[in-house]
């Protein structure tokens, strides 16, 4: 992949396909820094791929989000979802979805936002919240 790829030729799906892949790389990295025990890591990491903690983060950073930023968002949010959530909501999916939308800009941006935007106080209080019961 060569370096600063045009985000803005890649489609909805590709951007969050792309972000769906890092966010999880991410989670299993923050999994395995806390634990090695399989069982563990894995539930830490299922719970935190979960399109309703996506979603949670996606409101928590929403005012934190530059101009483009939200525009990727929405990009990715107000696409039609093409299969029926079994385990959430409507909007809950459409908000993860611009959720990895932007993860996957980031990337393509070459941007370590991620890590600073999962580094925020607010988002480690929701991800302990969320992995404490484990």
């Amino acid at each position: 992949m060569s370096s600063g790829e045009n985000w803005k030729e890649w489609s909805n799906f590709g951007l969050a396909y792309l972000g769906d892949a890092i966010y999880e790389l991410w989670c299993r990295q923050y999994a395995l820094q806390r634990s090695q025990n399989a069982s563990q890591v894995h539930q830490w990491v299922v719970e935190l791929v979960r399109c309703q903690t996506q979603s949670k983060l996606a409101s928590l950073w929403s005012g934190m989000l530059s101009e483009e930023e939200l525009q990727v968002f929405q990009r990715g949010k107000n696409q039609k979802p093409q299969t029926r959530p079994k385990h959430a909501t409507v909007e809950e999916y459409r908000m993860a979805t611009g959720f990895e939308c932007v993860i996957g800009y980031w990337h393509l941006e070459q941007r370590d936002r991620l890590n600073e935007m999962m580094d925020l106080p607010e988002s480690r209080k929701l991800i302990e919240a969320h992995t404490a019961e484990i």
